[in-house]
């Protein structure tokens, strides 16, 4: 009967090769874009492999740092809201 040692020996090289790849191909695609992107101080996405920079609230808003927020309501919401406060106090009369 043949040994089967020879086939085993084979096999087991063949598995190491592919998961040697695999990790190499995880550090290509992922792992080495991550570190590049964490030293520009970036977000890096899994998802598509981008590296996205972070946008201060301040680009959006256009209010300057420690700026408090103002809320800017319309003359229709406040009718609106002056109508609901008089009905329900004239209907609670």
């Amino acid at each position: 009967m043949p040994s089967q040692i020879g086939k085993l020996k084979y096999i087991f090289v063949i598995v190491l090769g592919l998961f040697s790849v695999a990790i190499v191909s995880y550090g290509w695609l992922y792992d080495i874009p991550r570190k590049k992107c964490e030293a520009a101080e970036g977000w890096f996405s899994w998802k598509d492999r981008q590296c996205y920079a972070p946008i201060a609230l301040s680009t959006i808003t256009g209010r300057k740092d420690g700026e408090t927020a103002t809320v800017d309501y319309h003359d229709d919401a406040l009718k609106a809201s002056n109508a609901r406060a008089v009905n329900s106090a004239a209907a609670s009369q």
